[in-house]
Protein backbone atom coordinates (compact mmCIF):
# COMPACT_ATOMS: atom_id res chain seq x y z
CA UNK A 1 0.00 0.00 0.00
CA UNK A 2 1.15 3.61 -0.46
CA UNK A 3 2.90 5.61 2.19
CA UNK A 4 0.65 6.64 5.11
CA UNK A 5 1.62 9.90 6.78
CA UNK A 6 2.35 9.76 10.47
CA UNK A 7 1.82 12.85 12.61
CA UNK A 8 -0.68 13.86 9.97
CA UNK A 9 -1.86 17.08 11.72
CA UNK A 10 1.64 18.50 11.21
CA UNK A 11 1.49 17.76 7.51
CA UNK A 12 -1.66 19.68 6.70
CA UNK A 13 -1.64 20.98 3.16
CA UNK A 14 -4.23 22.18 0.73
CA UNK A 15 -6.92 20.85 -1.55
CA UNK A 16 -8.27 22.78 -4.51
CA UNK A 17 -11.94 22.85 -5.32
CA UNK A 18 -11.42 23.81 -8.94
CA UNK A 19 -9.60 22.74 -12.08
CA UNK A 20 -5.79 22.62 -12.35
CA UNK A 21 -3.99 25.74 -11.20
CA UNK A 22 -2.71 28.14 -13.83
CA UNK A 23 1.00 27.97 -14.66
CA UNK A 24 3.11 29.71 -12.05
CA UNK A 25 0.73 29.05 -9.16
CA UNK A 26 1.23 25.42 -8.22
CA UNK A 27 4.95 25.20 -7.61
CA UNK A 28 5.39 28.67 -6.25
CA UNK A 29 5.51 28.42 -2.51
CA UNK A 30 3.31 31.46 -2.14
CA UNK A 31 1.00 30.38 -4.94
CA UNK A 32 -1.15 32.92 -6.72
CA UNK A 33 -2.34 34.63 -3.58
CA UNK A 34 -1.41 38.17 -2.70
CA UNK A 35 -1.65 41.46 -4.47
CA UNK A 36 0.97 40.75 -7.11
CA UNK A 37 1.02 38.47 -10.13
CA UNK A 38 4.06 36.21 -10.34
CA UNK A 39 4.77 34.96 -13.85
CA UNK A 40 7.96 33.09 -12.95
CA UNK A 41 8.05 30.18 -10.58
CA UNK A 42 11.03 31.50 -8.61
CA UNK A 43 9.82 35.07 -8.14
CA UNK A 44 8.48 34.27 -4.69
CA UNK A 45 9.20 31.18 -2.61
CA UNK A 46 8.55 30.23 0.98
CA UNK A 47 10.70 27.56 2.61
CA UNK A 48 9.78 25.88 5.89
CA UNK A 49 11.35 23.10 7.94
CA UNK A 50 11.92 19.70 6.32
CA UNK A 51 14.02 18.02 9.01
CA UNK A 52 11.09 15.81 10.06
CA UNK A 53 9.94 13.94 6.95
CA UNK A 54 6.62 12.21 7.60
CA UNK A 55 5.95 10.85 4.14
CA UNK A 56 7.97 9.85 1.07
CA UNK A 57 6.83 9.01 -2.44
CA UNK A 58 8.82 8.39 -5.63
CA UNK A 59 7.72 8.79 -9.24
CA UNK A 60 9.74 8.07 -12.36
CA UNK A 61 11.77 11.25 -11.92
CA UNK A 62 10.89 12.99 -8.66
CA UNK A 63 11.09 12.27 -4.95
CA UNK A 64 8.40 13.88 -2.78
CA UNK A 65 9.10 14.42 0.93
CA UNK A 66 6.25 15.63 3.15
CA UNK A 67 6.80 17.58 6.35
CA UNK A 68 5.18 20.33 8.39
CA UNK A 69 6.60 22.87 5.92
CA UNK A 70 4.92 21.28 2.90
CA UNK A 71 6.10 18.79 0.29
CA UNK A 72 9.68 19.10 -0.94
CA UNK A 73 10.33 17.95 -4.51
CA UNK A 74 13.72 16.55 -5.56
CA UNK A 75 14.67 15.86 -9.19
CA UNK A 76 16.56 12.55 -9.12
CA UNK A 77 17.92 12.94 -12.65
CA UNK A 78 19.24 16.50 -12.43
CA UNK A 79 19.94 16.25 -8.68
CA UNK A 80 18.30 19.55 -7.86
CA UNK A 81 15.39 20.78 -5.76
CA UNK A 82 12.21 22.16 -7.25
CA UNK A 83 10.03 24.76 -5.49
CA UNK A 84 8.05 22.98 -2.76
CA UNK A 85 4.32 22.45 -2.70
CA UNK A 86 3.04 24.32 0.36
CA UNK A 87 -0.16 25.46 1.99
CA UNK A 88 0.09 28.94 0.45
CA UNK A 89 -1.93 28.08 -2.64
CA UNK A 90 -4.95 29.97 -1.34
CA UNK A 91 -7.15 26.94 -0.73
CA UNK A 92 -8.68 25.30 2.33
CA UNK A 93 -6.35 23.44 4.66
CA UNK A 94 -6.98 19.72 4.83
CA UNK A 95 -5.16 16.73 6.23
CA UNK A 96 -3.21 14.42 3.94
CA UNK A 97 -3.90 10.80 4.75
CA UNK A 98 -1.91 9.01 2.04
CA UNK A 99 0.52 9.86 -0.76
CA UNK A 100 1.90 7.88 -3.69
CA UNK A 101 4.25 8.52 -6.60
CA UNK A 102 2.81 7.96 -10.06
CA UNK A 103 4.51 5.06 -11.92
CA UNK A 104 3.32 6.29 -15.33
CA UNK A 105 4.09 10.00 -15.33
CA UNK A 106 5.99 12.42 -13.10
CA UNK A 107 3.19 13.22 -10.69
CA UNK A 108 2.19 12.92 -7.04
CA UNK A 109 -1.15 11.61 -5.76
CA UNK A 110 -2.42 12.80 -2.39
CA UNK A 111 -5.40 11.59 -0.41
CA UNK A 112 -7.34 14.12 1.67
CA UNK A 113 -10.74 13.80 3.36
CA UNK A 114 -13.33 13.85 0.60
CA UNK A 115 -10.93 13.99 -2.31
CA UNK A 116 -7.79 12.99 -4.18
CA UNK A 117 -5.20 15.50 -5.41
CA UNK A 118 -2.84 15.03 -8.33
CA UNK A 119 0.13 17.38 -8.68
CA UNK A 120 2.32 17.59 -11.80
CA UNK A 121 5.56 19.50 -11.04
CA UNK A 122 6.53 20.01 -14.69
CA UNK A 123 3.34 21.91 -15.51
CA UNK A 124 2.68 23.13 -11.94
CA UNK A 125 -0.86 21.76 -12.10
CA UNK A 126 -2.83 20.67 -9.05
CA UNK A 127 -6.20 19.03 -9.71
CA UNK A 128 -8.77 17.58 -7.34
CA UNK A 129 -11.23 14.75 -7.72
CA UNK A 130 -14.07 14.43 -5.23
CA UNK A 131 -14.66 11.02 -3.66
CA UNK A 132 -16.58 9.78 -0.65
CA UNK A 133 -14.83 9.23 2.67
CA UNK A 134 -11.18 9.40 3.65
CA UNK A 135 -8.65 7.82 1.22
CA UNK A 136 -6.61 5.05 2.81
CA UNK A 137 -4.88 3.40 -0.16
CA UNK A 138 -3.77 4.67 -3.56
CA UNK A 139 -2.72 2.04 -6.11
CA UNK A 140 -2.48 2.11 -9.90
CA UNK A 141 -3.98 0.09 -12.74
CA UNK A 142 -1.25 -1.87 -14.50
CA UNK A 143 -3.15 -1.91 -17.80
CA UNK A 144 -4.47 0.88 -20.00
CA UNK A 145 -3.72 4.45 -18.93
CA UNK A 146 -2.58 3.61 -15.40
CA UNK A 147 -5.53 5.17 -13.59
CA UNK A 148 -5.34 5.60 -9.83
CA UNK A 149 -7.30 3.10 -7.74
CA UNK A 150 -8.34 4.63 -4.43
CA UNK A 151 -9.81 2.83 -1.44
CA UNK A 152 -11.91 5.12 0.71
CA UNK A 153 -14.49 4.17 3.31
CA UNK A 154 -14.34 0.50 2.31
CA UNK A 155 -15.08 1.29 -1.34
CA UNK A 156 -12.76 1.39 -4.36
CA UNK A 157 -12.88 4.26 -6.85
CA UNK A 158 -11.11 4.61 -10.19
CA UNK A 159 -9.69 8.10 -10.80
CA UNK A 160 -8.61 8.93 -14.33
CA UNK A 161 -5.73 11.25 -15.20
CA UNK A 162 -8.14 14.04 -16.05
CA UNK A 163 -9.91 13.74 -12.69
CA UNK A 164 -12.97 11.65 -13.64
CA UNK A 165 -14.07 9.29 -10.85
CA UNK A 166 -15.83 5.96 -11.38
CA UNK A 167 -16.99 3.73 -8.49
CA UNK A 168 -15.76 0.13 -8.72
CA UNK A 169 -17.88 -2.90 -7.88
CA UNK A 170 -15.09 -4.60 -5.95
CA UNK A 171 -11.41 -4.67 -5.17
CA UNK A 172 -9.06 -4.68 -8.17
CA UNK A 173 -7.20 -7.85 -9.08
CA UNK A 174 -3.74 -8.00 -7.51
CA UNK A 175 -2.14 -9.06 -10.80
CA UNK A 176 -3.47 -5.92 -12.49
CA UNK A 177 -2.43 -3.51 -9.74
CA UNK A 178 0.77 -1.58 -9.03
CA UNK A 179 1.17 -0.88 -5.32
CA UNK A 180 4.11 1.39 -4.34
CA UNK A 181 6.29 -0.10 -1.63
CA UNK A 182 6.14 1.41 1.85
CA UNK A 183 8.44 1.50 4.86
CA UNK A 184 6.94 -1.78 6.07
CA UNK A 185 7.87 -3.45 2.79
CA UNK A 186 11.40 -2.09 3.06
CA UNK A 187 11.70 -3.42 6.62
CA UNK A 188 10.77 -6.87 5.37
CA UNK A 189 13.29 -6.72 2.53
CA UNK A 190 16.11 -5.06 4.50
CA UNK A 191 15.85 -6.07 8.20
CA UNK A 192 18.82 -3.89 9.16
CA UNK A 193 16.68 -0.82 8.56
CA UNK A 194 14.51 -1.84 11.50
CA UNK A 195 17.22 -3.05 13.86
CA UNK A 196 20.03 -0.53 13.26
CA UNK A 197 18.91 2.32 11.00
CA UNK A 198 21.44 4.78 12.43
CA UNK A 199 24.29 2.56 11.26
CA UNK A 200 23.15 3.03 7.67
CA UNK A 201 22.21 6.66 7.34
CA UNK A 202 23.72 8.83 10.07
CA UNK A 203 27.22 9.61 11.34
CA UNK A 204 27.10 10.71 14.98
CA UNK A 205 29.44 13.58 15.90
CA UNK A 206 31.24 13.26 19.22
CA UNK A 207 30.37 16.76 20.47
CA UNK A 208 26.70 16.59 19.44
CA UNK A 209 23.92 15.21 21.65
CA UNK A 210 22.89 11.63 20.98
CA UNK A 211 19.30 11.72 19.81
CA UNK A 212 16.96 8.83 19.15
CA UNK A 213 17.01 8.05 15.45
CA UNK A 214 13.72 7.12 13.87
CA UNK A 215 12.48 6.34 10.39
CA UNK A 216 9.01 7.71 9.68
CA UNK A 217 8.52 6.85 6.01
CA UNK A 218 10.15 5.10 3.10
CA UNK A 219 9.77 4.43 -0.60
CA UNK A 220 11.67 2.58 -3.30
CA UNK A 221 12.67 3.92 -6.70
CA UNK A 222 10.58 2.31 -9.45
CA UNK A 223 13.53 2.04 -11.85
CA UNK A 224 16.56 1.49 -9.58
CA UNK A 225 16.65 -1.62 -7.44
CA UNK A 226 19.50 -0.30 -5.30
CA UNK A 227 17.89 3.04 -4.44
CA UNK A 228 15.69 3.55 -1.38
CA UNK A 229 14.42 6.88 -0.02
CA UNK A 230 13.85 7.35 3.71
CA UNK A 231 12.14 10.04 5.75
CA UNK A 232 13.57 10.52 9.24
CA UNK A 233 12.47 12.06 12.52
CA UNK A 234 14.74 15.11 12.60
CA UNK A 235 17.47 14.28 10.07
CA UNK A 236 15.61 15.05 6.85
CA UNK A 237 15.58 12.97 3.68
CA UNK A 238 18.08 10.18 3.00
CA UNK A 239 18.98 8.24 -0.12
CA UNK A 240 20.13 4.72 0.73
CA UNK A 241 21.87 2.00 -1.25
CA UNK A 242 20.85 -1.06 0.80
CA UNK A 243 23.13 -3.42 -1.12
CA UNK A 244 26.30 -1.56 -0.10
CA UNK A 245 24.82 -0.08 3.11
CA UNK A 246 25.62 3.48 2.04
CA UNK A 247 23.38 6.38 2.97
CA UNK A 248 23.48 9.96 1.65
CA UNK A 249 21.87 12.83 3.50
CA UNK A 250 19.94 15.34 1.39
CA UNK A 251 19.16 18.24 3.74
CA UNK A 252 16.58 20.71 2.51
CA UNK A 253 14.83 23.60 4.15
CA UNK A 254 15.21 24.89 7.67
CA UNK A 255 16.62 22.88 10.54
CA UNK A 256 13.79 24.15 12.74
CA UNK A 257 10.54 26.01 11.99
CA UNK A 258 10.76 29.78 11.82
CA UNK A 259 13.63 32.20 11.18
CA UNK A 260 14.66 34.80 13.74
CA UNK A 261 17.74 36.35 12.11
CA UNK A 262 19.63 36.39 8.80
CA UNK A 263 23.28 36.95 7.91
CA UNK A 264 25.06 37.02 4.54
CA UNK A 265 27.39 34.30 3.28
CA UNK A 266 29.76 34.33 0.32
CA UNK A 267 27.31 32.42 -1.87
CA UNK A 268 24.11 32.36 0.13
CA UNK A 269 22.48 33.14 3.45
CA UNK A 270 22.70 31.95 7.07
CA UNK A 271 19.51 31.57 9.09
CA UNK A 272 19.05 31.26 12.85
CA UNK A 273 15.89 29.91 14.42
CA UNK A 274 13.31 30.95 16.97
CA UNK A 275 13.57 27.95 19.27
CA UNK A 276 10.22 26.52 18.20
CA UNK A 277 11.42 22.93 17.76
CA UNK A 278 11.72 20.36 20.54
CA UNK A 279 13.94 18.11 18.40
CA UNK A 280 16.76 20.22 16.98
CA UNK A 281 18.08 23.76 17.02
CA UNK A 282 20.91 25.66 15.38
CA UNK A 283 21.89 27.34 12.12
CA UNK A 284 20.79 26.70 8.55
CA UNK A 285 22.77 27.66 5.47
CA UNK A 286 21.38 27.84 1.95
CA UNK A 287 22.90 28.95 -1.32
CA UNK A 288 21.09 31.81 -3.01
CA UNK A 289 19.50 29.42 -5.52
CA UNK A 290 18.24 27.25 -2.61
CA UNK A 291 19.93 24.13 -3.99
CA UNK A 292 22.58 23.36 -1.36
CA UNK A 293 21.73 23.28 2.33
CA UNK A 294 23.72 22.80 5.51
CA UNK A 295 22.62 22.37 9.11
CA UNK A 296 24.71 23.15 12.21
CA UNK A 297 23.16 21.78 15.37
CA UNK A 298 23.91 22.84 18.93
CA UNK A 299 26.52 20.92 20.90
CA UNK A 300 26.34 19.08 24.21
CA UNK A 301 27.94 22.06 25.99
CA UNK A 302 25.90 24.68 24.12
CA UNK A 303 22.51 23.22 23.18
CA UNK A 304 20.49 25.33 20.76
CA UNK A 305 17.11 23.66 21.22
CA UNK A 306 14.61 26.27 22.37
CA UNK A 307 17.04 29.17 21.80
CA UNK A 308 15.49 32.30 20.30
CA UNK A 309 17.89 34.32 18.12
CA UNK A 310 17.40 38.09 17.97
CA UNK A 311 20.36 39.11 15.79
CA UNK A 312 23.17 37.50 13.79
CA UNK A 313 26.29 38.72 12.01
CA UNK A 314 29.10 36.92 10.21
CA UNK A 315 32.78 37.82 10.00
CA UNK A 316 35.52 35.65 8.52
CA UNK A 317 34.68 32.06 9.52
CA UNK A 318 32.55 32.95 12.53
CA UNK A 319 28.89 33.67 13.08
CA UNK A 320 27.85 35.72 16.11
CA UNK A 321 24.36 35.23 17.49
CA UNK A 322 22.50 37.40 19.94
CA UNK A 323 20.03 35.13 21.71
CA UNK A 324 17.82 34.94 24.78
CA UNK A 325 20.49 32.71 26.37
CA UNK A 326 23.49 34.94 25.86
CA UNK A 327 26.03 35.57 23.12
CA UNK A 328 26.84 32.58 20.90
CA UNK A 329 29.74 32.10 18.49
CA UNK A 330 29.58 29.40 15.81
CA UNK A 331 32.59 28.45 13.72
CA UNK A 332 31.65 28.02 10.06
CA UNK A 333 34.90 26.42 8.88
CA UNK A 334 33.65 22.84 9.13
CA UNK A 335 34.49 22.17 12.77
CA UNK A 336 31.06 23.58 13.74
CA UNK A 337 32.35 24.43 17.23
CA UNK A 338 30.00 26.54 19.36
CA UNK A 339 30.89 28.79 22.31
CA UNK A 340 28.58 30.90 24.44
CA UNK A 341 28.88 33.79 26.91
CA UNK A 342 26.25 34.23 29.62
CA UNK A 343 25.77 35.98 32.95
CA UNK A 344 28.32 33.62 34.47
CA UNK A 345 30.95 34.97 32.07
CA UNK A 346 30.24 38.61 32.83
CA UNK A 347 27.42 39.68 30.52
CA UNK A 348 25.15 42.28 32.08
CA UNK A 349 22.11 40.46 30.69
CA UNK A 350 21.67 37.20 28.78
CA UNK A 351 19.20 38.78 26.35
CA UNK A 352 21.51 39.92 23.56
CA UNK A 353 19.56 41.99 21.03
CA UNK A 354 22.32 43.24 18.69
CA UNK A 355 25.81 42.21 17.58
CA UNK A 356 28.54 44.03 15.62
CA UNK A 357 31.75 42.04 14.92
CA UNK A 358 34.95 44.03 14.88
CA UNK A 359 38.59 43.01 14.83
CA UNK A 360 39.14 40.00 17.04
CA UNK A 361 35.78 40.14 18.78
CA UNK A 362 32.28 41.52 18.80
CA UNK A 363 30.28 44.32 20.39
CA UNK A 364 27.06 43.00 21.89
CA UNK A 365 24.02 45.03 22.87
CA UNK A 366 21.95 43.64 25.73
CA UNK A 367 18.89 44.79 27.65
CA UNK A 368 21.25 46.17 30.29
CA UNK A 369 24.07 47.73 28.34
CA UNK A 370 26.83 47.37 25.75
CA UNK A 371 29.77 44.98 26.09
CA UNK A 372 32.79 43.92 24.05
CA UNK A 373 33.71 40.23 23.91
CA UNK A 374 37.22 39.24 22.83
CA UNK A 375 37.68 36.33 20.45
CA UNK A 376 41.43 36.02 20.08
CA UNK A 377 41.38 32.30 20.80
CA UNK A 378 38.98 29.38 20.72
CA UNK A 379 38.89 29.19 24.53
CA UNK A 380 37.83 31.80 27.06
CA UNK A 381 40.52 33.54 29.09
CA UNK A 382 40.50 32.09 32.64
CA UNK A 383 40.48 35.53 34.29
CA UNK A 384 38.38 37.81 32.06
CA UNK A 385 36.39 35.14 30.16
CA UNK A 386 36.95 37.37 27.13
CA UNK A 387 34.79 40.21 28.49
CA UNK A 388 36.18 43.67 27.70
CA UNK A 389 34.72 47.17 27.83
CA UNK A 390 31.23 47.66 29.24
CA UNK A 391 29.19 50.80 28.60
CA UNK A 392 25.65 52.15 29.04
CA UNK A 393 24.92 50.21 32.21
CA UNK A 394 21.22 49.40 32.69
CA UNK A 395 20.34 50.94 29.30
CA UNK A 396 18.67 48.67 26.72
CA UNK A 397 20.67 48.49 23.48
CA UNK A 398 18.54 47.46 20.49
CA UNK A 399 20.80 48.04 17.48
CA UNK A 400 24.48 48.36 16.52
CA UNK A 401 26.05 49.51 13.26
CA UNK A 402 29.63 50.34 12.27
CA UNK A 403 30.30 53.09 9.71
CA UNK A 404 34.04 53.17 9.24
CA UNK A 405 35.60 53.40 12.71
CA UNK A 406 32.47 54.76 14.38
CA UNK A 407 30.07 52.50 16.24
CA UNK A 408 26.47 53.71 16.16
CA UNK A 409 24.32 52.51 19.04
CA UNK A 410 20.54 52.43 19.04
CA UNK A 411 19.36 52.57 22.65
CA UNK A 412 16.20 53.12 24.63
CA UNK A 413 17.43 56.68 25.21
CA UNK A 414 18.05 57.48 21.55
CA UNK A 415 20.86 57.31 19.01
CA UNK A 416 24.48 57.45 20.19
CA UNK A 417 27.87 57.25 18.48
CA UNK A 418 31.23 55.98 19.76
CA UNK A 419 34.13 57.18 17.57
CA UNK A 420 36.91 54.57 17.42
CA UNK A 421 35.68 52.53 20.41
CA UNK A 422 38.38 51.01 22.60
CA UNK A 423 37.84 47.33 23.31
CA UNK A 424 39.27 47.63 26.81
CA UNK A 425 38.16 51.07 27.99
CA UNK A 426 35.17 51.75 25.75
CA UNK A 427 35.09 55.31 24.47
CA UNK A 428 33.28 58.62 24.60
CA UNK A 429 29.56 58.67 23.85
CA UNK A 430 28.29 61.34 21.47
CA UNK A 431 24.90 62.32 20.13
CA UNK A 432 24.48 63.09 16.42
CA UNK A 433 23.70 66.59 15.25
CA UNK A 434 20.04 67.30 14.72
CA UNK A 435 16.97 68.70 16.42
CA UNK A 436 14.52 65.97 15.44
CA UNK A 437 13.00 64.60 18.69
CA UNK A 438 13.03 61.10 17.21
CA UNK A 439 16.80 61.03 17.77
CA UNK A 440 16.10 60.96 21.53
CA UNK A 441 13.54 58.16 21.33
CA UNK A 442 14.11 54.42 21.30
CA UNK A 443 16.05 53.35 18.19
CA UNK A 444 14.86 49.89 17.13
CA UNK A 445 17.13 49.20 14.15
CA UNK A 446 20.09 50.64 12.22
CA UNK A 447 21.36 50.08 8.68
CA UNK A 448 24.08 51.65 6.56
CA UNK A 449 25.05 51.79 2.89
CA UNK A 450 27.51 54.09 1.08
CA UNK A 451 26.82 57.51 2.67
CA UNK A 452 23.43 56.96 4.34
CA UNK A 453 22.67 55.67 7.84
CA UNK A 454 19.05 54.70 8.52
CA UNK A 455 17.63 54.67 12.04
CA UNK A 456 14.17 53.26 12.76
CA UNK A 457 12.09 54.45 15.70
CA UNK A 458 8.56 53.53 16.72
CA UNK A 459 7.10 56.34 14.60
CA UNK A 460 9.65 57.31 11.93
CA UNK A 461 12.68 56.32 9.87
CA UNK A 462 15.55 58.83 9.89
CA UNK A 463 18.30 59.22 7.28
CA UNK A 464 21.61 60.54 8.60
CA UNK A 465 24.99 61.37 7.13
CA UNK A 466 27.48 59.49 9.35
CA UNK A 467 30.21 62.07 8.71
CA UNK A 468 27.95 64.88 9.92
CA UNK A 469 27.31 68.29 8.48
CA UNK A 470 23.81 67.41 7.26
CA UNK A 471 20.61 67.66 9.28
CA UNK A 472 18.89 64.25 9.69
CA UNK A 473 15.76 63.90 7.57
CA UNK A 474 12.74 61.67 7.83
CA UNK A 475 12.20 59.11 5.09
CA UNK A 476 8.53 59.78 4.42
CA UNK A 477 8.18 56.90 1.97
CA UNK A 478 8.99 54.36 4.69
CA UNK A 479 5.78 54.98 6.60
CA UNK A 480 5.85 53.16 9.93
CA UNK A 481 2.05 53.02 10.02
CA UNK A 482 2.13 50.66 7.03
CA UNK A 483 4.08 47.94 8.86
CA UNK A 484 2.74 48.03 12.42
CA UNK A 485 5.46 47.83 15.06
CA UNK A 486 8.81 48.38 13.28
CA UNK A 487 11.34 45.56 13.60
CA UNK A 488 14.14 45.99 11.04
CA UNK A 489 15.44 48.56 8.59
CA UNK A 490 17.80 47.81 5.69
CA UNK A 491 19.42 49.66 2.80
CA UNK A 492 21.66 48.98 -0.18
CA UNK A 493 22.62 50.93 -3.30
CA UNK A 494 19.23 50.28 -4.98
CA UNK A 495 16.54 50.24 -2.29
CA UNK A 496 15.50 50.75 1.35
CA UNK A 497 13.29 48.50 3.48
CA UNK A 498 11.33 48.78 6.72
CA UNK A 499 9.86 45.60 8.19
CA UNK A 500 7.35 45.17 10.97
CA UNK A 501 4.66 43.04 12.49
CA UNK A 502 2.21 43.83 9.67
CA UNK A 503 4.48 43.58 6.63
CA UNK A 504 7.26 45.29 4.68
CA UNK A 505 7.45 48.65 2.95
CA UNK A 506 10.25 49.38 0.48
CA UNK A 507 11.36 52.27 -1.68
CA UNK A 508 13.60 52.20 -4.72
CA UNK A 509 16.56 54.58 -4.59
CA UNK A 510 16.68 54.34 -8.39
CA UNK A 511 13.11 55.15 -9.42
CA UNK A 512 11.54 56.30 -6.16
CA UNK A 513 8.79 53.68 -6.48
CA UNK A 514 7.24 52.28 -3.30
CA UNK A 515 6.03 48.71 -2.75
CA UNK A 516 4.20 47.28 0.27
CA UNK A 517 3.92 43.60 1.24
CA UNK A 518 1.23 42.92 3.81
CA UNK A 519 0.43 40.18 6.31
CA UNK A 520 -1.31 37.81 5.64
CA UNK A 521 -2.03 38.59 1.98
CA UNK A 522 1.57 38.70 0.76
CA UNK A 523 3.50 37.38 3.76
CA UNK A 524 2.76 34.56 6.22
CA UNK A 525 3.68 36.54 9.34
CA UNK A 526 5.76 39.34 10.90
CA UNK A 527 9.09 40.02 9.19
CA UNK A 528 11.78 39.69 11.86
CA UNK A 529 14.80 40.34 9.63
CA UNK A 530 15.69 41.22 6.05
CA UNK A 531 18.73 40.52 3.87
CA UNK A 532 19.22 41.98 0.39
CA UNK A 533 21.48 40.50 -2.27
CA UNK A 534 21.95 41.56 -5.87
CA UNK A 535 19.22 39.31 -7.29
CA UNK A 536 17.32 38.20 -4.19
CA UNK A 537 15.54 39.56 -1.14
CA UNK A 538 15.33 37.25 1.89
CA UNK A 539 12.75 37.78 4.64
CA UNK A 540 12.74 36.02 8.01
CA UNK A 541 9.33 35.13 9.45
CA UNK A 542 8.08 32.83 12.24
CA UNK A 543 6.61 30.64 9.47
CA UNK A 544 9.89 30.25 7.58
CA UNK A 545 12.09 31.90 4.98
CA UNK A 546 10.55 33.92 2.15
CA UNK A 547 12.68 34.69 -0.90
CA UNK A 548 11.79 37.23 -3.59
CA UNK A 549 13.50 37.86 -6.89
CA UNK A 550 14.45 41.54 -7.13
CA UNK A 551 13.56 43.71 -10.09
CA UNK A 552 15.84 46.17 -11.89
CA UNK A 553 14.93 49.04 -9.54
CA UNK A 554 15.76 46.96 -6.46
CA UNK A 555 12.19 46.16 -5.41
CA UNK A 556 10.17 42.95 -5.88
CA UNK A 557 7.49 42.05 -8.47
Amino acid sequence: MPIPLRFAPLCALLAVSCAPLPPGAGGSAMGNTGSGSYARQDERLRIGSYSVVQGVAVSRRYVFAASSGGIAIYDRFQERWLPPLTRDLGIAEQQITVMAGDPVEDALWLGVPGGVLMYRPLTEQLQRSIITGVPQVIAFDRSGTGDALVRSGGQWTRVSRVGITTPMSGAPAAAQTIVPRTLGDLYAQYPTLRTQPQMLVRAQQANRPLRPFGLLAGAASPDRLSEVWLGTDGDGLFRLDPNFLQGTSLPYGLLEPGVGALAPAANGVWMAGLGQSERRGGLTFATSDLQRWRWIEGTIAVPMIGVRTYAMATRAERAWLGTDRGLVRVRLDGSNEITSWTLLDGLADERVLAVAPRGDGVWAGTLRGLVYVNDTSDSKAPRTRGIGAQLLNNTPVYALQFTGDTLWVGTDAGLLAIPSPNTAAGGSLMRPDGADPALRRAIRSLAWSDTVLLAATDDAVLALAPKGGVEPTRVRALDVLQVGRPLRVAIDERAMWLTGTDGVIMQSRVSGAVRVLRVPVDLPGPVLDVLAQRDWLFLATPQGLVRYRRTADGLVP
